[in-house]
């Protein structure tokens, strides 16, 4: 099965929410992705986390002292992908 084939890959995605991108500083990637690049920011809690974006597009950033930049335990990492093999077969 293709991506092109009905009951592809195109069914399985329903939506994205944005990109994780892990930094130590997220009060500095703030300013980075504000003041030079154009983004705008959404939230923020600092200093473990921050949303911004720009047009449609959402860069989560997470630092050493939120959730998302603990290692997620290999049982469930490998239970997911065998989970998405599947749909994917």
């Amino acid at each position: 099965m293709t991506v092109d084939q009905p009951g592809g890959n195109e069914d399985f995605i329903l939506g994205y929410h944005g990109t994780r991108y892990q930094t130590r500083d997220v009060q500095r990637a703030v300013e980075f992705y504000t003041r030079h690049l154009g983004f705008k920011l959404e939230h923020q809690q600092l200093p473990a986390f921050a949303t911004v974006s720009l047009s449609d597009f959402k860069l989560l950033l997470s630092g050493p002292g939120a959730s998302g930049s603990r290692p997620m335990p290999m049982v469930v990492a490998k239970t997911r992908a065998a989970g998405i093999a599947s749909l994917c077969a």
